[in-house]
């Protein structure tokens, strides 16, 4: 048989239960996030450490974003306009075939009598 202690006992006694690990994050979730901003309520934790450091990086962004404006522009046309894409999808019997078809002989003045798979056209202006 053991001797329980009876200072131990009553501390077992008198605990509080303690909330879980998710009860506690959905508690803190559930506090409203104050909208102050903190370099309002602490300014000195937001200061520089170091004017000199302050200077250069100030310089530094004024650097980058000229260079950002002055950036050169590529000409990415190469002579001619984009090429048409045409995508023709629906329900059977509803004339997909038949647009095809009067779109190649727009293009091509060519007949296309069947139309089956996929289909590219290469047409001069």
């Amino acid at each position: 048989m053991t001797l329980i202690n009876p200072i131990r006992l009553t501390e077992l006694v008198n605990l509080v239960p303690k909330p879980t690990r998710r009860r506690l994050r959905r508690s803190r979730s559930r506090i409203p996030i104050t909208s102050e901003d903190p370099r309002k309520q602490n300014p000195k934790a937001f200061a520089f450490s170091s004017s000199n450091k302050a200077k250069c990086l100030q310089s530094r962004a004024v650097e980058k974003e000229q260079r950002r404006l002055h950036a050169p522009i590529i000409d990415r046309s190469y002579g001619g306009p984009a090429p048409y894409v045409f995508v023709v999808q629906g329900p059977p019997q509803v004339g997909k075939s038949l647009l095809i078809k009067s779109l190649v002989k727009h293009y091509t003045k060519h007949n296309f009598p069947d139309v089956r798979g996929l289909i590219t056209i290469v047409s001069g202006l």
